[in-house]
């Protein structure tokens, strides 16, 4: 599958490859991989030329927590989270950061809030591995 889909990223017309679009498909082709240093690059790029984009930033964190460390993948999401202080993902990644941390008190504020702002945010919760711990909260959370 990855080789396929590589083969026909590799058809887009050259002045089309550095559009957003196309490096964002990039991003997840190497996420699907696990190509983690390549997914962080492209997640970077598209970071800083295109911050208003809540997705590039979980892309970067969610690369940078297999090659580095939650600890820096957490500190990407609070920077986005500055930025985009009503996304539902980054609120949530947020809290499963938290939880894999042992954080749990901060897990369950960060997800209270992920779920204010978008009600389907339980659902993943509830079938997070990250948020094993608090899966029995989780189910007796409105």
């Amino acid at each position: 599958m990855f080789d396929d889909a590589a083969l026909v990223l590799e058809e887009i017309a050259p002045e089309d490859k550095n559009r957003n679009e196309v490096l964002g498909a990039r991003v997840n082709l190497y996420m699907v991989a696990r190509k983690w240093d390549m997914a962080a690059a492209v997640a970077s790029h598209l970071v800083k030329v295109d911050p208003g984009t809540p997705g590039w930033w979980i892309s970067l964190a969610y690369a940078l927590r297999r090659t580095e460390s939650v600890e820096k993948a957490e500190a990407i999401l609070l920077r986005a989270q500055a930025i985009h202080p009503k996304d539902p993902m980054i609120a949530f990644n947020l809290a499963c950061y938290a939880s894999v941390t042992g954080r749990m008190e901060e897990a369950k504020g960060r997800l209270r809030h992920a779920v204010k702002l978008h009600k389907d945010i339980r659902g993943l919760a509830i079938d997070d591995e990250d948020l094993r711990p608090l899966w029995d909260w989780i189910a007796g959370l409105k």
